[in-house]
């Protein structure tokens, strides 16, 4: 599951980084803070496959859709 798949409104936490995302990308995100183990939400997603708001600690992103897809996340138990 990516982060491109968490439905609005709900947390999940990080797993990895795609193995294939370039370097510069992957290390801009992970100079946002996404790391694993680090928690994320999903506060909108907006229509036609724009990009998709998620809150990581203190921050709000906006990331494209080619990006999240490369954010891998596991569900957490309610």
């Amino acid at each position: 599951m990516t982060l491109w798949d968490l439905a609005k409104y709900k947390e999940a936490r990080i797993s990895h980084l795609c193995d294939q995302m370039s370097g510069p990308i992957s290390n801009r995100l992970i100079e946002m803070g996404f790391e694993t183990n680090q928690f994320v939400k999903c506060l909108r997603r907006t229509p036609l496959s724009g990009p998709v708001v998620i809150e990581l600690g203190d921050s709000v992103y906006s990331l494209e859709q080619s990006i999240a897809e490369q954010v891998f996340i596991e569900g957490i138990e309610n």
